[in-house]
């Protein structure tokens, strides 16, 4: 019995994510996405059946929706894609908001088949490496602990908001 109702609890928990009907919530965000974005991540989201308010909460916190950002460790774009990720996924430019979105849209969707739709595990993994994540857990490093915590919280209002 018991197990039966965690099952269940992870199907709740994981619906959103994948629900490719959810409308984005533009203008639940600090700053509100801006409209070419807005379309680039529903766009993305539809094609690959991600919640279009979880990479909005994700490009928000990676980027602050700034096509040019680049972190102090060479993460480029909207979704501060590493240069040799971008390459795997197949983004020609990672300054390119578009094709940065799409980018990290499919790794983002890569990341939550291989979790399971776990989303703790999915955004640590975004962070700090799939690798290590699948070695020791959503914690694996603090930064990966804040940055869960963040997006979480830009996703749950903007799921409040739409």
């Amino acid at each position: 019995m018991k197990r039966f109702f965690i099952a269940v609890g992870v199907v709740l928990c994981s619906a959103p994510i994948f629900a490719s009907q959810s409308r984005l919530a533009a203008n639940a965000f600090p700053i509100p996405v801006p409209q070419y974005l807005a379309q680039a991540i529903s766009d993305a989201s539809a094609k690959y059946h991600v919640d279009p308010n979880l990479v909005a909460a994700m490009a928000f916190r990676e980027s602050r929706f700034d096509a040019n950002a680049v972190s102090r460790r060479g993460a480029q774009g909207i979704m501060q894609l590493m240069p040799r990720t971008a390459a795997a996924l197949g983004v020609h430019n990672a300054f390119d908001a578009r094709d940065n979105v799409f980018g990290g849209t499919k790794y983002l969707k890569s990341l939550l088949d291989r979790f399971a739709g776990n989303i703790d595990l999915t955004l640590a993994a975004y962070n700090a490496g799939p690798e290590l994540v699948a070695k020791v857990g959503a914690g694996a490093t603090q930064e990966a602990i804040d940055y869960v915590a963040a997006v979480k919280s830009f996703y749950q209002n903007a799921l409040g908001a739409s």
